[in-house]
């Protein structure tokens, strides 16, 4: 199986406030469910390209209608109506075209933590330490700072995924370093969702070749699989890990204050740095 980072987050996380959201945008999906949670309402499916979106992948996938889970098990071949909004994203319409053995190296359940509870806009984040070549990392900044994370890999084979999240953070830092006001105010922090080849010497490394300022922009990891599962479960972030050693994962970029509540999710790859040092000036208060 080729290599494959994350797109989109398939989890639902629903923000405050009662103004109009816009339609989602509707795609077309084909491919084989691996696993069905019936509890959760969830599929995990190895699915081909999805045009206009999504390179071929296994995920899972959010379903709010429980007939279209009801009836279905692993090995179903299936075709779907995946519906995308700016912070959820599920399957509205399935059908079963047929049935094929499960691939020798499919998973049996879905990613590690996926029933975590993910954090809504208000929420209070649960603290955890991180491991930096600098010391440890805290999730809350604490104090007047607020913060932005994101997940990402180093050998993440795809520019457009975790190299995109490292470009757009330079260019975060880059502006807040040219704002006084911000420059005391804002942390940065790449969360490693792979601790066996991210070791806090490799982050280091990852840091300096793109020049990351440790005062603004920190790189740091958990020491295991399991916890930064669940850490990234609680931000909405699903890390799957395939025998061949890909990771696959969706991207969210999350906007904490100094208290440790989530004021701002950003879902993708689309948002941009402006929109990101918009996000920080009003959780600063500015």
């Amino acid at each position: 199986m080729q290599r494959r980072a994350a797109i989109v987050s398939l989890l639902l996380l629903i923000g405050a406030g009662c103004a109009r959201q816009p339609q989602p945008a509707a795609y077309q999906l084909a491919g084989q469910i691996l696993v069905v949670d019936h509890a959760a309402q969830r599929l995990l499916i190895r699915h081909a390209d999805i045009v206009g979106f999504m390179p071929a992948m296994t995920m899972p996938f959010e379903v709010k209608d429980p007939e279209l889970v009801a009836g279905r098990s692993p090995g179903d071949l299936i075709t779907a109506t995946l519906l995308v909004g700016p912070e959820s994203a599920w399957i509205s319409a399935l059908t079963v075209t047929g049935r094929a053995p499960l691939p020798e190296d499919a998973p049996t359940t879905l990613p590690a933590a996926t029933g975590v509870s993910v954090l809504e806009v208000g929420a209070k984040v649960p603290d955890a330490v991180l491991q930096s070549a600098s010391g440890p990392v805290t999730l809350v900044p604490g104090g007047r700072r607020v913060a932005a994370l994101t997940f990402i890999y180093t050998r993440c084979p795809l520019p457009d995924f975790c190299p995109l999240m490292d470009r757009r953070f330079a260019e975060v830092q880059r502006m807040v370093k040219a704002d006084p006001m911000l420059t005391q105010r804002v942390a940065l922090l790449s969360i490693s969702i792979d601790p066996a080849t991210d070791t806090p010497a490799k982050l280091a490394e990852h840091a300096a070749a793109l020049d990351a300022d440790p005062a603004v922009w920190r790189f740091a990891s958990l020491e295991n699989e399991t916890d930064i599962a669940r850490v990234a479960a609680h931000f909405g972030v699903n890390v799957i890990r395939e025998r061949d050693t890909t990771i696959t994962h969706n991207l969210r970029t999350v906007v904490i204050d100094g208290s440790g509540t989530v004021r701002r999710v950003r879902d993708g790859n689309t948002w941009t740095a402006p929109e990101l040092v918009a996000d920080l000036r009003q959780a600063a208060g500015r």
